[in-house]
């Protein structure tokens, strides 16, 4: 089986380690050669290049049985986010077109494209096209992928945590986190893991849109309280909300169900919820 991850970053990086143990022959796409040695240790066949530009698309080999796109604009800004969304997009998705050998496509998307604001529980029916120009950029990836002609599968990730990472938790573990307002809009997220793991069952039943996220919405409140309650450290103090239109993605508030991909994958989470993971992540700091 030969797999290829388009964007083998923080989440690639685990998925292609995970499927060469499973016997994948794995290629990993990044822009630079930073992290090619790492790769290699791995199990995955590095290969640079970036996707924006169409004269390199040309350098992906053929017959890959499996296409897994999991790219980021790599914290660039609004311009880097539309033309690694739009145009590298199309280039993959060209280049799928010529592609007799894939089985199955996955797409990484985000939960982001869902615009509700009120503590709406959202789920995959959930379909008004975003009007937030990153939002909107990654509706539009999606659309594109789907339309290849090859069996595509798109999932909507929520925040990722895991090692090393998870925005809020390392903002409060370093003393300089902020509740905004009253702390009552929801947080989505998900284990990096689970979200590997959720890739890996994807390919076995191709197509379909799912979210992946864990099984509890928290309310950012609620989440600095408990981390509050495990620590020993104090509540951050409020600040006032956000400005919207000071963030790249906009502000929402939502709860999103993941009933759906479990139902049809039978899939129980590692991480039911923000708690395991990250009383994981406070043992091996303690």
């Amino acid at each position: 089986m030969r797999t290829l991850i388009i964007g083998c970053g923080y989440t690639g990086e685990t998925l292609g380690e995970r499927l060469s143990s499973k016997g994948h022959e794995v290629t990993g796409i990044c822009r630079n050669n930073t992290n090619n040695a790492r790769l290699t240790e791995l199990g995955i066949l590095p290969l640079n290049l970036d996707i924006t530009k169409t004269s390199e698309i040309q350098k992906i080999p053929n017959d890959y049985n499996n296409v897994i796109i999991s790219v980021s604009s790599s914290r660039g800004g609004l311009d880097a986010y539309k033309n690694v969304f739009g145009q590298g997009i199309i280039n993959i998705s060209n280049w799928l077109r010529t592609q007799s050998s894939i089985n199955s496509t996955v797409f990484i998307s985000s939960t982001s494209v869902y615009r509700e604001t009120k503590g709406e529980w959202v789920n995959e029916d959930n379909n008004n096209p975003p009007s937030n120009p990153t939002s909107k950029a990654l509706w539009n990836a999606e659309q594109i992928v789907t339309k290849t002609g090859k069996p595509a599968t798109i999932l909507r990730s929520s925040g990722i945590y895991g090692p090393e990472r998870g925005y809020l938790f390392n903002q409060y573990m370093k003393g300089i986190a902020k509740i905004d307002g009253k702390g009552e809009r929801f947080i989505n997220m998900v284990h990096r893991n689970d979200l590997v793991e959720a890739i890996i069952k994807s390919l076995s039943k191709p197509g379909g849109t799912y979210n992946i996220t864990d099984d509890e919405p928290v309310t950012q409140f609620e989440f600095f309280k408990w981390l509050s309650s495990t620590t020993g450290r104090p509540m951050p103090p409020n600040a006032p909300p956000i400005d919207p239109a000071t963030r790249k993605r906009g502000i929402t508030n939502k709860r999103v169900s993941n009933d759906l991909f479990k139902q049809k994958f039978g899939y129980n989470y590692i991480y039911p919820t923000f708690r395991e993971g990250l009383t994981e992540e406070l043992n091996k700091r303690s």
